[in-house]
C-alpha cells in the first residue's frame, strides 16, 4: 500500500513539484493550499506524512503543527516543514514544537523524497516519532554572511547527499545547533560581527557538538588567526577564493574521518588494549536523573520539572534549559529554588527565541512556582489547563 502524505503550501508550483515527485516516488498525494482545507482533509483521511509550510494565508503552520500533537490520532505523525532558509525563528518553532524535520527553501528535491521514505518507515519502538537526527545522512551546517557563497557551498554539498542548513550570523547558527546536531560546520573565520575562534570555542561547549568537525574559510592566510583557530579546535581549512569543489573534498574527507572515528570507538577492544571511551558525534541529551543529590535535599527532579514546564520539544528541552542554566551560572544537575531564581532571567531570553511571547511569558509563571517552592511533582501548566 502506498503511503499516504498531505502536502500544505499556498504555492501551486510547489504543490505541483511536491506532487510529481513524490507520486514518481511511490507516494499517493493530497495537496492543500491553507490551514483550513488541511484541516478537514485530516478530519477526513488518515496520512502518513504531513509536509507543511510555515507560512500560510489563513496562519502560521505552526499552529496546525501544535493541534496535531495534542490529539491522539495524529500525536505522532511525522511532520516535514518547509520555509525559507533564512527564517530561522520560524524553523526553531517548528522544531521545539514537534516537528520531525526541516526543510529550506529552494529546496532539494532529492532530499525531500529521501526524508519522506525515512519518515513515513514503523516508528520506534516506544511510539514516538523519529527525531531531527533520524538516520546517518550528514548535515552540514554553512555559516557565510555572503548569500551567494552560500548557495554555491550548499548546491556543492548537496551532490553528495548532505543535509545542508544556512546561516547568514554567528547567532543564527548558534540557535540553530541548540535546536538540533549536526556533522560539521563550515564557518567563515573572518565575518564582519563575528571573532571566529571564539565562536568555535563557544560551539565546542554546547551539548553534542564538542566533537563535531569544523572546517574554518578565510579569504587568505593569516598565521595569527589560523594560529587561534587551531587552538580551539578548528579541524581544518579552505580558502574561499579556490575552487567550490576543493572545499566540497575537504568536507567529505572531514566526515569520512569522523566516520572512521566513530566505527573505532564503536569497535570492541582487544583485551589487552585499554578500552577508548565512546563519544558520540551527534547527540540529543538527556536530562539529568531523578534521583542525582543536590544541596539541601533538592534532587535532580527540580531540573526535570524545568524541563517539563518550559514547554519545548523533547528534543530540544533538556540542553536549552542546561544551557539557560549555565549561562546564568548554575549547575543544573544541582539545581536548588534559589539557584533556578538565579537563572529565571536566562530562561526567559531562552524561551522568548522558541516561543512567542504569551506563551513563554506563561511558561515563565509556571517555572517561577518552582523557585518559589512549588513541589516539583505539582501539575504542569498542560495538566492545569486541561482542567479549566
Amino acid at each position: 500500500m502506498k503511503a499516504r502524505v498531505l502536502i500544505v503550501d499556498d504555492s501551486v508550483t510547489v504543490r505541483a513539484d511536491l506532487r510529481g515527485v513524490l507520486s514518481t516516488a511511490g507516494f499517493g498525494t493530497t495537496l492543500c493550499e491553507s490551514l483550513a482545507v488541511a484541516r478537514k482533509a485530516l478530519s477526513e483521511s488518515e496520512f502518513d506524512l504531513l509536509i507543511l509550510d510555515m507560512l500560510l494565508p489563513d496562519g502560521d503552520g505552526v499552529e496546525l503543527l501544535e493541534e496535531l500533537r495534542r490529539v491522539p490520532r495524529t500525536a505522532n505523525l511525522p511532520v516535514l516543514m518547509l520555509s525559507t532558509e533564512a527564517a530561522v525563528i520560524q524553523r526553531l518553532k517548528g522544531l521545539s514544537h514537534g516537528a520531525n524535520d526541516y526543510v529550506g527553501k529552494p529546496y532539494d528535491s532529492a532530499y525531500v523524497v529521501r526524508r519522506a521514505h525515512e519518515l513515513t518507515q514503523l516508528p520506534d519502538s516506544d511510539g514516538t516519532p523519529r527525531l531531527v537526527s533520524a538516520g546517518r545522512r550528514r548535515r552540514v551546517l554553512v555559516v557565510d554572511g555572503r548569500i551567494d557563497f552560500r548557495h554555491r557551498a550548499a548546491d556543492a554539498l548537496r551532490k553528495d547527499g548532505h543535509d545542508v542548513i544556512i546561516a547568514e550570523s554567528g547567532d543564527d547558527a548558534m540557535r540553530l545547533l541548540e535546536a538540533q546536531p549536526v556533522d560539521c560546520i563550515l564557518l567563515d573565520l573572518e565575518m564582519p560581527g563575528l571573532e571566529g575562534p571564539e565562536w568555535v570555542r563557544a560551539v565546542r561547549t554546547l551539548p553534542g557538538t564538542a566533537h563535531v568537525a569544523v572546517v574554518g574559510l578565510t579569504a587568505g592566510f593569516d598565521a595569527k588567526l589560523i594560529s587561534e583557530a587551531l587552538a580551539v579546535k578548528v579541524d581544518a581549512f579552505c580558502s574561499k577564493t579556490e575552487d567550490i569543489e576543493v572545499l566540497r573534498a575537504q568536507v567529505r574527507t572531514e566526515l569520512r574521518r569522523r566516520a572512521e572515528s566513530e566505527q573505532a570507538m564503536a569497535a570492541p577492544s582487544p583485551a589487552h588494549t585499554p578500552a577508548i571511551p565512546v563519544v558520540p558525534v551527534v547527540s540529543v541529551p538527556a536530562a539529568p536523573a531523578a534521583h542525582t543529590p543536590s544541596p539541601g535535599g533538592i534532587h535532580g527532579s527540580l531540573f526535570e520539572a524545568l524541563v517539563a514546564r518550559c514547554g519545548l520539544s523533547p528534543v530540544i528541552a533538556p540542553s536549552t534549559m542546561t544551557r539557560a542554566c549555565r549561562k546564568a551560572g548554575v549547575e543544573p544537575q544541582m539545581l536548588t529554588p534559589v539557584t533556578l531564581a538565579k537563572a529565571l532571567p536566562s530562561i526567559r531570553d531562552m524561551l522568548h527565541i522558541f516561543l512567542d511571547a504569551q506563551e513563554a511569558e506563561r511558561r515563565i509563571q509556571a517555572i517561577q512556582a518552582l523557585a518559589q517552592g512549588e513541589p516539583a511533582s505539582a501539575a504542569s501548566p498542560e495538566s492545569k489547563k486541561s482542567r479549566v
